[in-house]
């Protein structure tokens, strides 16, 4: 059998696995890693002879589900809350770069058409490069990486009108105009598409998939979506890319666009890759040993003036003079989308060879330089600039990004299960006022409990994008009641991988499964089938009318004998949240000298002064018992006070029954 392509794949991939391993050591971004392994495979080292458009195809393919991410991760209610910096930041920034480019060029002597062209070039920046290291440095949250994601949205929609221009440039547009106005009605038309496929088509199909609980079912429907609506685009004459990011928003507004995301993003990351390698496989290290300095300096003047072009519109457009900087730093490049239209110059003779060559060379030496420019570029300019031209914004800056309400929750529950026990805890946490967010991949479920109110996710807690949309690495607990043993398990490793603090409450059904539970970071773990056997025996000896405090004491010897070795242990997360807190409950002697005198007597006597909460008599329980009730033989006071407190009380209650309960932590059940 004959499989070239597939040997050729295996090579880069080592590559880029031996590339990448050596640059991390040195903290290289793994974006150029990818690059160097292309240059490696490419034709001036070890001259692979793989199809160069077999791995085009596959970075397409990446490239497209790069947006489609991008597409989930941004609802359509967010691209409305930045659109003044898509229009006017992302238009004004391409017009300005345009126009400059065509001045420069045109008084260098060429051609006006191809001077259009080069600002067309010039003027998009890779949203690949971008997009991966922002996510990688988890830095699309900042206002500057949504004020670059504005930018590129709007990049990535102008390259189509580019795109259609090039045979107008040439001459070989008869009609203009009436085309021009029909790619407008086009565009119309998937935005209408999109908006009514997010309410009404998508999302009852994801509903029934979701409800069969099959995950490679829900995988496949996503990648169709995905796929169905780019292909759509692709027949209409747009591009790919800009439909798999409106496929994407499609999705940002079901339920279900967490889950989607954590799906995607293995398959994002690998086809991405074969983008950065065929870059480097591009590289002419001939042509760029010819004519270094020439590329040199046209990538310097590339990276200045695109630098100060974005600045200038970003500041515009709202945003403070750091902020803007930063952005201008981070796209300063040039992008993938202007390879692509080089590619479609030279198809139309508009572009000749050598300028070709000459561009290929420049935009890449860009992108090469990139990862390092976004990635330090933040801190260069804290460091130099003062903190109120970084961090403030304009007030009358209306781009700022709305924030679901879980990423602003911190020490809060997490409940990753609502089954009976998730829904009981769930109840217990709002009656007390705690700040909750529940994951279930019951589609029914969450559809009905979103409908009454709750804070509830759809999603697996295997997925680290849905237990991330919960907040997981800002909550104080985390409660994991999933029936499967081996979800428990990854759960809890993704919770504890997310956290080293939180305190994890782990319920499962099998008293053996408690030290592989603990081994993998619960701090706390409770079998169901020991808990129920203990209840049964309580049940038991209350029915044969054994005294309440023996049943009690008799459970807790169960429970300590049972399963005691495991539980309890220390975790730095465990300090009380009011630690100067105690309460402690406390029997009546038979021989003690209160029986029969009232609580109020007791108070004027110095006998007994701490706050008395409640008292338990038999069956029944007095909460803020009045001055005035006696107490009687036997009964059970909650009393406000710290075991010394009591200490000297040994003559009134019997000190063995006396039982310290010290509140844990806000959160913790």
């Amino acid at each position: 059998m004959h499989f070239p392509v597939l040997i050729d794949l295996l090579i880069i991939f080592s590559l880029a696995l031996l590339v990448n391993i050596i640059f991390q050591r040195f903290n290289v971004p793994s974006i150029l890693g990818f690059i160097v392994a292309g240059i490696l495979a490419g034709p001036h080292v070890f001259g692979l002879e793989t199809n160069p458009d077999d791995l085009e195809l596959l970075s397409e393919i990446g490239i497209m589900l790069l947006l489609f991410t991008i597409g989930i991760e941004f609802s359509l209610k967010d691209l409305m809350q930045i659109r003044k910096t898509v229009f006017l930041g992302g238009g004004l920034q391409v017009l300005i770069t345009v126009a400059i480019t065509f001045i420069l060029t045109f008084w260098a002597g060429y051609a006006w058409q191809l001077s259009v062209f080069f600002g067309f070039l010039v003027a998009l920046s890779s949203t690949a490069i971008v997009l991966k290291v922002l996510q990688e440095q988890s830095l699309m949250a900042q206002p500057y990486g949504r004020g670059s994601l504005g930018v590129l949205i709007f990049q990535d929609l102008i390259v189509v009108p580019m795109i259609m221009l090039v045979p107008f440039l040439t001459g070989g547009m008869e009609h203009p105009g009436n085309e021009l106005l029909w790619m407008l009605l086009k565009v119309a038309g998937l935005i209408l598409f999109t908006i009514l496929g997010s309410r009404y088509i998508v999302p009852p199909i994801l509903h029934v998939v979701a409800r069969t609980q099959k995950q490679d079912f829900f995988i496949l429907t996503i990648l169709i979506i995905g796929f169905g609506v780019a292909i759509l685009t692709a027949i209409l004459g747009l591009s790919l890319a800009l439909g798999a990011f409106l496929a994407g928003l499609i999705i940002s507004e079901t339920d279900y666009n967490h889950e989607a995301f954590g799906n995607i993003v293995p398959f994002r990351d690998i086809f991405t890759s074969f983008f950065f390698v065929l870059i480097g496989m591009f590289l002419n290290l001939d042509f760029i040993a010819t004519n270094v300095w020439t590329i040199l300096l046209l990538t310097g003047i590339v990276l200045i003036l695109k630098t100060a072009i974005v600045t200038f519109s970003a500041y515009f457009s709202g945003y403070r003079a750091g902020v803007a900087l930063t952005m201008g730093i981070a796209l300063s490049q040039v992008g993938e989308f202007s390879i692509l239209l080089a590619q479609t110059g030279r198809q139309y003779d508009l572009l000749p060879i050598y300028y070709h060559q000459m561009f290929l060379s420049v935009a890449l030496m860009t992108m090469v330089v990139a990862p390092f420019l976004i990635k330090s570029g933040p801190g260069w300019l804290l460091n130099i600039l003062p903190s109120r031209l970084y961090h403030k914004r304009l007030k009358a800056h209306s781009d700022e990004r709305s924030v679901e309400n879980y990423s602003k929750l911190e020490n809060h529950l997490v409940i990753i299960g609502m089954g009976q026990n998730g829904h009981n805890i769930s109840h217990a946490a709002e009656y007390a006022k705690i700040d909750h967010v529940i994951i279930d991949n019951d589609a029914d479920l969450v559809q009905k409990e979103k409908q009454n109110g709750e804070p509830i996710i759809f999603g697996n807690a295997e997925n680290i994008a849905v237990l991330k949309e919960a907040g997981v690495e800002r909550a104080g607990t985390v409660v994991i009641t999933i029936h499967s043993a081996s979800s428990t398990y990854t759960a809890l490793r993704n919770v504890r991988r997310l956290s080293e603090n939180a305190y994890i409450i782990v319920r499962t059904r099998h008293v053996e499964e408690l030290e592989h539970l603990y081994k993998a970071g619960a701090n706390d773990v409770i079998p169901g089938e020991f808990e129920t056997a203990v209840e049964i025996f309580t049940q038991v000896l209350k029915h044969n009318l054994v005294p309440e405090e023996e049943v009690r004491q008799m459970a807790a010897h169960m429970r300590e004998n049972g399963y005691g070795i495991f539980r309890h242990r220390e975790y730095e997360t465990t300090e009380p949240f009011l630690p100067q807190f105690s309460i402690s409950a406390v029997r009546v002697a038979h021989d003690s000298e209160v029986i029969n005198k009232s609580i109020g007597e007791l108070r004027q006597n110095d006998v007994f002064a701490e706050p008395v909460l409640a008292i338990q008599r038999g069956e029944d329980v007095v909460t803020n018992p009045s001055d005035n009730i006696q107490l009687l033989e036997n009964d059970i006071l909650v009393v406000m006070a710290k075991p010394e407190q009591l200490a000297c009380k040994t003559c009134v209650f019997e000190p063995e029954d006396t039982t310290v309960i010290t509140p844990g932590r806000q959160n913790d059940f």
